[in-house]
């Protein structure tokens, strides 16, 4: 069973559902989405994240990729932010579409806002990692709410098996960032 767990976990990690996010996103943009300005700028930050934490790592800061240890995540998350909110801003000055620039931004404001709970409290990274793709997906017309709402209730079952996080803390990380991306996406960047 925890094999499994491991890799649902593994399969759905932050990093490569990042990272596939943007591209789809990119690749079915009717806008100038496939502009290879655009999609090397939107998956550059989840690629930074991605080098940063394998020099965590390599230097003893970070005992594994899954941030198992809360006050480990700090540092890669603040680094998170930071490489999201540069690239939103690269973005906006490309004038890539709402929806690519939308979803950067709820990278970077929502990561920030996961640094301030993680000072505080475990905060499931693996379900908002998935909880603010999902959304951009429906706005972008794939719409599957029963295929969603299960990689997503998977997933969270996956960390709580092997005891990276507590119901607790994959429901509210789930809820957060299912509600926060719908926010963000629908009234700040979908609705001008």
């Amino acid at each position: 069973m925890k094999l499994i767990a491991y890799l649902i976990s593994q399969f759905l990690h932050p990093f490569t559902v990042e990272i596939f996010t943007f591209l789809f996103l990119c690749i079915t943009s009717t806008e100038n989405g496939s502009d290879i300005r655009i999609v090397i700028i939107s998956i550059l930050p989840g690629i930074l994240v991605l080098v940063s934490a394998l020099y965590l790592k390599y230097t003893g800061q970070l005992s594994d990729y899954n941030g198992m240890i809360r006050d480990e995540r700090l540092l890669l998350i603040s680094l998170g932010a930071i490489y999201h909110g540069i690239g939103f801003f690269i973005l906006n000055y490309y004038n890539a579409p709402q929806l690519i620039q939308g979803l950067m931004f709820c990278y970077a404001l929502n990561t920030a806002i996961v640094w301030v709970i993680t000072n505080k409290w475990k905060i499931s990274i693996h379900a908002i990692g998935l909880g603010g793709p999902l959304v951009a997906f429906w706005f972008n017309g794939i719409q599957y709410p029963i295929l969603m709402l299960s990689l997503m209730i998977i997933l969270c079952l996956s960390r709580i098996v092997l005891k990276a996080h507590t119901p607790m803390q994959v429901i509210v990380g789930s809820l957060f960032s299912l509600s926060f991306a719908y926010f963000q996406l629908k009234y700040l960047f979908l609705m001008l």
